[in-house]
């Protein structure tokens, strides 16, 4: 339930369609900036195609495509079809089009975009990640015990700590096990800790 699948590395596939070339670059991206920052790197790139059109899906809400030119509906919503049917998180899609000098009509195009993104997830190494809420919490000596008790117990980790005023911890846990880390963390200390939000 916490673990997505993202791309392990960059891939690509190329194609060519009645003398159209499309070039697909699949990219691993963590947020809608380095999604977005990428896309323009590819476009200057490629700044003489006809067309870089895209899509990108970072988590379940944030996701956004590109026709960039094409008629609408004919490549950035099939592009992201083929992330959301292979259920790739945090990753990248840019197709480019040099056009050939004929008309692949939209039935065409649809599959000509969908196609490329496909061939170039043949070549993607695809890995796991987990979902992670992070927190930080505040406490005592006496209880930061119960803290790093619990973490080991729900596969949690501390990233950042800070003893001069107290104990303060910085923990990641993973998503669906937070609620109850921190329901038995109140338990165990008696209420002595604080969450900061």
């Amino acid at each position: 339930m916490d673990r997505y699948k993202v791309p392990a590395a960059p891939a690509s596939a190329r194609l060519t369609i009645k003398g159209s070339k499309f070039i697909c670059h699949i990219l691993p991206v963590e947020s809608k900036d380095e999604a977005e920052a990428q896309y323009q790197s590819i476009k200057k790139r490629f700044y003489d195609a006809t067309h870089n059109c895209f899509a990108y899906r970072i988590d379940e809400s944030l996701f956004r495509f590109s026709d960039d030119g094409e008629p609408s509906g004919t490549a950035g919503r099939p592009i992201l079809q083929v992330l959301e049917g292979n259920e790739l998180f945090e990753i990248l899609c840019v197709v480019t089009r040099y056009f050939g000098g004929t008309k692949l009509g939209t039935g065409g195009l649809i599959r000509a975009y969908s196609n490329a993104a496909k061939e170039a997830l043949k070549n993607l190494k695809i890995t796991e990640k987990v979902k992670q809420k992070s927190l930080t919490i505040k406490t005592d000596y006496v209880n930061e015990q119960y803290v790093h008790r619990l973490l080991s117990q729900f596969s949690g980790r501390v990233t950042n700590s800070d003893y001069s005023n107290g104990v303060e911890l910085q923990v990641e846990i993973p998503w669906s096990k937070s609620e109850l880390f921190l329901h038995n963390l109140k338990e165990l200390t008696h209420g002595q800790i604080e969450l900061i939000k």
